[in-house]
């Protein structure tokens, strides 16, 4: 079972009431040392064993093919292990939260194992706005409409932001299939995978498929591994 705690308050709350059952504590953080510090400090309550995932060359049945495999950010490997263990077939995974990042996954046939290739990181959707109106004098965060022809600035901003996911997103997924010779998946999680997936073009909306929680479910699978 996974579940989110939604804030940090709620975290410490429902820490405390696991204390007599937390056997190990699984964690995986991209939010730097601070952050970290700040994890361990919140289960001390638990007295449990912390264990820090980071990338590996292989776990899970997943082969990493970074240059430095232990610089790929433990979000993004997490995610591949999970998307392999759901769709066991070639996919496209992209996680959009404040980066979104676009990986692809190769699963060669009755291999029995799945190949990460590389992918992309992009701004986030919020980021992008962020960037516009930060940086230029006339735009604000207003909201806006995604519209293919933009009649406004606000429905431009937002229209523009989105479609740039989107064509990097389409971009990969067909150099993926030209890559495999068949038409991967789009696993896609994160807070603006609905938005994404809604306005993906028509040819690609029977490949998208939403997972919550990816990461929390690779780590789910990196913990049976290690058991």
């Amino acid at each position: 079972e996974i579940d989110v705690c939604s804030n940090q308050d709620v975290a410490n709350s429902t820490i405390a009431g696991l204390a007599e059952v937390v056997h190990k504590v699984m964690m995986a953080n991209v939010a730097g040392v601070a952050m970290a510090r700040t994890i361990a400090e919140a289960m001390q309550a638990v007295e449990a064993p912390i264990i820090t995932i980071h990338a590996t060359a292989e776990a899970c049945g997943v082969r990493n093919g970074y240059d430095y495999v232990e610089t790929l950010g433990v979000d993004r490997w997490l995610s591949l292990i999970a998307a392999y263990d759901k769709q066991k077939a070639t996919c496209l995974v992209v996680n959009a939260g404040t980066a979104i990042t676009i990986d692809a996954l190769s699963v060669p046939k009755n291999s029995g194992h799945a190949n990460f290739m590389g992918g992309l990181i992009v701004p986030g959707l919020t980021l992008m706005l962020n960037a516009l109106a930060n940086n230029t004098a006339q735009l604000s965060m207003a909201e806006g409409h995604v519209l293919s022809f933009p009649t406004n600035t606000q429905d431009a901003m937002h229209s523009g932001c989105l479609g740039a996911a989107i064509g990097a997103i389409q971009r990969q997924w067909q150099l993926l299939q030209t890559l495999d010779n068949q038409a991967p998946a789009i696993m896609l999680s994160g807070g603006d995978a609905a938005i994404i997936a809604k306005n993906l073009p028509e040819d690609l909306q029977p490949y998208a498929i939403i997972v919550d929680n990816l990461v929390l479910r690779g780590l789910m699978l990196m913990e049976r591994e290690l058991a």
